[in-house]
């Protein structure tokens, strides 16, 4: 089986996709890596080749992007590079595709994620915090039950989504519904995805339970290490210092209090119970239920068997 990993960036996000790279490589055995990219600035360019030492090959996507005529709904374009991975020659020759978002920092090799037993088309993480909003599934279309993953990290099984045309049903959805990419991936996907283990996209949005000491790859979906810092744990802000050492991008990762942002939020959620007697909003009660434990447990134990996503995922796990 051939086997790779990408990230996709603009020119705001390429010094980041960069150190993520980067840190794949230092934690990962021999793998072929790409960084998409579209306008970046020459000199971030050749900051970005020295840093990542020829170890993963930066691909200007910009005129094939151009000349696709894909008008993005929202965000950058290039978070809708990923939807091209069938039609981009530089992944002609791969049967297994791992994709990681600028914002993930790996702990654990991804030759590890990526060369996982999959009996569907994707291998994707749940995301929790939809299921406490399960109104998603009617606005996107969705079956009742139906469960939501999370993008960040994913992997894709080249050969059955080129066979479907999954991909290409994907960008049509993401076109016509004017949607981001995450929800369109989740209407062409339902029913098409099996769940990868949660330490794999350990996000840190709300995250209390588990942090990144415990993380195969963590996912700062909430505050950013380049950015607020709220849920950055200080061991991980300081890889991503090491990793932006003597680079011009160093900046944004200084420390910006001499402790850790978010404790106080983490410690509130504890008392989530009490907002929803207070409370009447959905939210905060499937919220106060939620046992990130337990949760846990439940998608570790389906994706150590291998198994497809469920539906209700939210009443297996009780907070629902």
């Amino acid at each position: 089986m051939n086997s790779c990993f990408f990230l996709a960036a603009d020119a705001e996000y390429f010094p980041y996709a960069c150190l993520a790279a980067r840190r794949i490589t230092d934690v990962s055995t021999p793998i072929d890596g790409y960084l998409l990219y579209t306008g970046v600035r020459q000199e971030d360019l050749g900051i970005g080749q020295r840093i990542l030492s020829g170890r993963v090959e930066l691909v200007d996507v910009a005129a094939f992007i151009a000349n696709a005529r894909f008008e993005a709904a929202s965000h950058s374009i290039a978070a809708y590079v990923r939807l091209f991975s069938d039609r981009l020659s530089v992944f002609t020759g791969y049967d297994r595709i791992a994709y990681s978002d600028s914002d993930v920092l790996f702990n654990r090799d991804i030759n590890d994620l990526v060369g996982q037993q999959l009996r569907a088309p994707l291998l994707a993480a749940h995301d929790d915090y939809m299921y406490f909003r399960p109104s998603y599934r009617e606005k996107l279309g969705l079956q009742p039950g139906a469960p939501y993953f999370n993008s960040g990290v994913v992997v894709m099984d080249m050969n059955s989504i080129r066979a479907d045309d999954l991909l290409g049903l994907t960008r049509k959805t993401a076109v016509l519904g004017k949607l981001n990419d995450q929800n369109a991936l989740n209407i062409v996907f339902e029913g098409k995805w099996q769940t990868m283990h949660p330490n794999w996209n350990l996000q840190s949005l709300g995250t209390r339970e588990f942090r990144f000491a415990h993380a195969y790859a963590r996912h700062f979906a909430g505050g950013k290490p380049w950015g607020n810092q709220v849920g950055v744990e200080l061991e991980a802000l300081k890889v991503w210092r090491d990793l932006a050492k003597d680079t011009p991008w160093a900046e944004p990762f200084k420390q910006l209090i001499p402790f850790e942002r978010g404790v106080i939020k983490r410690f509130k959620r504890r008392f989530d119970g009490l907002t929803a007697m207070v409370s009447s909003k959905e939210y905060y009660q499937r919220r106060a239920r939620y046992d990130g434990r337990k949760t846990h447990a439940l998608y570790s134990a389906q994706a150590d068997a291998g198994e497809m996503a469920i539906s209700f995922p939210e009443v297996v796990g009780g907070f629902a």
